[in-house]
Protein backbone atom coordinates (compact mmCIF):
# COMPACT_ATOMS: atom_id res chain seq x y z
CA UNK A 1 0.00 0.00 0.00
CA UNK A 2 1.33 3.51 -0.77
CA UNK A 3 1.83 6.36 0.89
CA UNK A 4 -1.35 8.08 1.79
CA UNK A 5 -1.49 12.01 2.08
CA UNK A 6 -2.95 13.00 5.27
CA UNK A 7 -5.90 14.97 3.19
CA UNK A 8 -7.01 11.80 1.61
CA UNK A 9 -7.44 10.39 4.79
CA UNK A 10 -10.84 11.70 5.94
CA UNK A 11 -12.18 10.83 2.31
CA UNK A 12 -11.08 6.99 2.59
CA UNK A 13 -12.25 6.31 5.87
CA UNK A 14 -16.05 7.85 4.96
CA UNK A 15 -15.94 5.63 2.66
CA UNK A 16 -14.86 2.53 4.30
CA UNK A 17 -17.90 3.40 6.26
CA UNK A 18 -19.79 3.55 3.26
CA UNK A 19 -18.84 0.22 2.30
CA UNK A 20 -19.35 -1.52 5.68
CA UNK A 21 -22.74 0.32 5.90
CA UNK A 22 -23.45 -1.66 2.73
CA UNK A 23 -22.36 -5.01 3.99
CA UNK A 24 -24.15 -4.18 7.26
CA UNK A 25 -20.86 -4.88 9.10
CA UNK A 26 -20.60 -1.78 10.91
CA UNK A 27 -20.16 -3.27 14.45
CA UNK A 28 -21.53 -0.17 17.18
CA UNK A 29 -23.49 0.11 20.46
CA UNK A 30 -26.79 -0.10 19.87
CA UNK A 31 -28.34 3.62 21.09
CA UNK A 32 -31.90 5.10 22.07
CA UNK A 33 -33.57 7.64 19.72
CA UNK A 34 -32.69 10.18 22.07
CA UNK A 35 -29.38 9.50 21.81
CA UNK A 36 -29.38 9.44 18.30
CA UNK A 37 -30.87 12.63 18.10
CA UNK A 38 -28.02 13.93 20.33
CA UNK A 39 -25.32 12.83 17.85
CA UNK A 40 -27.37 13.61 14.47
CA UNK A 41 -26.34 17.50 15.68
CA UNK A 42 -23.11 16.68 16.89
CA UNK A 43 -19.46 16.04 14.95
CA UNK A 44 -19.14 14.23 11.76
CA UNK A 45 -18.16 10.81 13.41
CA UNK A 46 -21.42 11.02 16.17
CA UNK A 47 -23.06 11.84 13.13
CA UNK A 48 -22.23 9.02 11.23
CA UNK A 49 -22.38 6.70 14.22
CA UNK A 50 -26.22 7.64 14.59
CA UNK A 51 -27.26 7.30 11.11
CA UNK A 52 -25.86 3.87 10.95
CA UNK A 53 -28.43 3.43 14.28
CA UNK A 54 -31.11 4.84 12.26
CA UNK A 55 -30.54 3.15 8.98
CA UNK A 56 -31.16 -0.08 10.80
CA UNK A 57 -34.74 0.96 11.61
CA UNK A 58 -38.23 1.92 9.65
CA UNK A 59 -37.90 5.31 8.66
CA UNK A 60 -40.80 5.86 7.95
CA UNK A 61 -41.47 5.87 12.09
CA UNK A 62 -38.75 8.75 12.13
CA UNK A 63 -39.76 10.80 8.87
CA UNK A 64 -39.53 14.19 11.08
CA UNK A 65 -36.51 13.35 12.28
CA UNK A 66 -34.29 12.88 9.06
CA UNK A 67 -36.07 15.53 7.26
CA UNK A 68 -35.40 17.40 10.59
CA UNK A 69 -31.55 16.57 9.66
CA UNK A 70 -31.18 16.77 6.08
CA UNK A 71 -32.30 20.41 6.44
CA UNK A 72 -29.51 21.22 9.07
CA UNK A 73 -26.67 21.52 6.84
CA UNK A 74 -25.12 17.75 8.19
CA UNK A 75 -22.04 15.99 7.23
CA UNK A 76 -21.97 15.10 3.82
CA UNK A 77 -20.76 11.41 4.41
CA UNK A 78 -23.65 10.85 6.90
CA UNK A 79 -26.44 12.57 5.42
CA UNK A 80 -25.42 10.97 1.93
CA UNK A 81 -25.79 7.30 3.79
CA UNK A 82 -29.12 8.81 5.38
CA UNK A 83 -30.64 9.51 1.79
CA UNK A 84 -29.12 6.04 0.17
CA UNK A 85 -31.02 4.14 2.86
CA UNK A 86 -34.23 6.60 2.26
CA UNK A 87 -33.77 5.71 -1.35
CA UNK A 88 -33.30 2.02 -0.30
CA UNK A 89 -36.89 1.59 1.84
CA UNK A 90 -38.61 3.68 -1.01
CA UNK A 91 -39.73 6.13 1.03
CA UNK A 92 -42.46 7.88 -0.74
CA UNK A 93 -41.87 11.43 1.30
CA UNK A 94 -40.80 15.16 0.03
CA UNK A 95 -37.24 15.89 1.55
CA UNK A 96 -35.19 19.10 1.50
CA UNK A 97 -31.65 18.38 1.93
CA UNK A 98 -29.59 21.70 2.35
CA UNK A 99 -25.82 20.97 1.42
CA UNK A 100 -22.92 23.74 0.22
CA UNK A 101 -26.07 26.22 0.89
CA UNK A 102 -28.14 25.15 -1.73
CA UNK A 103 -31.28 23.26 -1.30
CA UNK A 104 -32.29 19.95 -3.17
CA UNK A 105 -35.82 18.98 -2.95
CA UNK A 106 -36.12 15.07 -4.13
CA UNK A 107 -38.30 12.13 -3.29
CA UNK A 108 -36.47 9.04 -2.46
CA UNK A 109 -38.60 6.69 -3.86
CA UNK A 110 -37.76 8.48 -7.45
CA UNK A 111 -34.07 8.23 -7.08
CA UNK A 112 -31.41 5.26 -7.83
CA UNK A 113 -28.41 4.40 -5.08
CA UNK A 114 -25.30 5.14 -6.08
CA UNK A 115 -23.64 1.47 -6.77
CA UNK A 116 -26.65 1.42 -9.25
CA UNK A 117 -26.26 4.14 -11.39
CA UNK A 118 -25.51 3.79 -14.78
CA UNK A 119 -22.34 6.34 -14.46
CA UNK A 120 -20.52 4.50 -10.81
CA UNK A 121 -20.75 0.96 -13.60
CA UNK A 122 -19.18 2.98 -16.32
CA UNK A 123 -16.76 4.78 -14.07
CA UNK A 124 -15.64 1.48 -12.23
CA UNK A 125 -15.62 -0.13 -15.58
CA UNK A 126 -13.25 2.60 -17.05
CA UNK A 127 -10.58 2.74 -14.16
CA UNK A 128 -10.56 -1.26 -13.55
CA UNK A 129 -8.93 -1.15 -17.46
CA UNK A 130 -6.89 1.48 -16.90
CA UNK A 131 -5.41 0.43 -13.46
CA UNK A 132 -6.48 -2.65 -12.10
CA UNK A 133 -3.47 -4.59 -13.61
CA UNK A 134 -0.92 -2.16 -14.36
CA UNK A 135 -1.01 -0.29 -10.47
CA UNK A 136 -4.07 -1.88 -7.86
CA UNK A 137 -3.04 -0.05 -5.17
CA UNK A 138 -3.88 3.04 -7.27
CA UNK A 139 -6.76 1.36 -8.41
CA UNK A 140 -8.06 0.13 -5.09
CA UNK A 141 -7.85 4.47 -3.87
CA UNK A 142 -9.77 5.19 -7.74
CA UNK A 143 -12.46 3.16 -5.98
CA UNK A 144 -12.46 4.43 -3.13
CA UNK A 145 -12.69 7.92 -4.33
CA UNK A 146 -15.40 7.07 -7.04
CA UNK A 147 -17.45 5.80 -3.78
CA UNK A 148 -16.72 8.71 -1.96
CA UNK A 149 -17.51 11.30 -4.72
CA UNK A 150 -20.85 9.06 -5.70
CA UNK A 151 -22.20 8.82 -2.64
CA UNK A 152 -21.49 12.69 -1.71
CA UNK A 153 -23.01 13.76 -5.06
CA UNK A 154 -26.62 12.41 -3.49
CA UNK A 155 -29.80 13.17 -4.14
CA UNK A 156 -28.09 13.65 -7.72
CA UNK A 157 -26.72 10.82 -9.67
CA UNK A 158 -24.55 9.95 -12.72
CA UNK A 159 -25.77 9.06 -15.71
CA UNK A 160 -24.20 6.07 -17.82
CA UNK A 161 -22.87 8.78 -20.66
CA UNK A 162 -20.90 10.86 -17.25
CA UNK A 163 -19.26 8.01 -16.35
CA UNK A 164 -16.47 8.33 -18.92
CA UNK A 165 -15.81 11.96 -17.21
CA UNK A 166 -16.64 10.87 -13.81
CA UNK A 167 -13.72 8.01 -14.02
CA UNK A 168 -11.30 10.69 -15.33
CA UNK A 169 -12.20 13.13 -12.95
CA UNK A 170 -11.59 10.82 -10.02
CA UNK A 171 -8.06 9.32 -12.00
CA UNK A 172 -7.08 13.13 -11.63
CA UNK A 173 -8.29 13.84 -8.09
CA UNK A 174 -5.91 10.69 -7.06
CA UNK A 175 -3.10 11.58 -9.13
CA UNK A 176 -3.51 15.09 -7.49
CA UNK A 177 -3.84 13.21 -3.94
CA UNK A 178 -1.15 10.67 -4.63
CA UNK A 179 1.30 13.69 -5.14
CA UNK A 180 1.85 12.26 -9.26
CA UNK A 181 0.50 15.29 -10.51
CA UNK A 182 3.07 15.08 -13.31
CA UNK A 183 1.90 11.20 -14.38
CA UNK A 184 -1.98 13.12 -15.65
CA UNK A 185 -0.91 14.99 -18.54
CA UNK A 186 0.59 11.57 -19.55
CA UNK A 187 -1.96 9.61 -18.87
CA UNK A 188 -4.90 11.57 -19.67
CA UNK A 189 -3.15 11.77 -23.36
CA UNK A 190 -3.11 8.37 -23.38
CA UNK A 191 -6.62 7.73 -22.41
CA UNK A 192 -8.02 9.93 -25.15
CA UNK A 193 -6.13 7.98 -27.34
CA UNK A 194 -7.29 4.93 -26.70
CA UNK A 195 -11.19 5.96 -26.26
CA UNK A 196 -10.76 7.48 -30.17
CA UNK A 197 -9.30 4.07 -31.42
CA UNK A 198 -12.37 2.22 -29.34
CA UNK A 199 -14.95 4.41 -30.96
CA UNK A 200 -13.31 4.08 -34.08
CA UNK A 201 -13.63 0.82 -33.98
CA UNK A 202 -17.23 0.83 -32.50
CA UNK A 203 -17.92 3.10 -35.77
CA UNK A 204 -16.37 0.75 -38.38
Amino acid sequence: MPYIPIEFEKKLKEAKVIIKEQRNDTKTTELEIEQIESYLYGNDEQQLIAVNQLNKMNLRAHLDLCKEYLLSKPSHAAAALLIDSCIEQAIDEEFVFTKDDVEYSFNPRDLERPFDSGGFHVAVEYLSNWFESSDPSFFELCSQQLIHDTFNFLPLSYDEDEGYDLALHVAKVVFGLMNRGNEWNEFLKSAKRNELQVEKTRLS
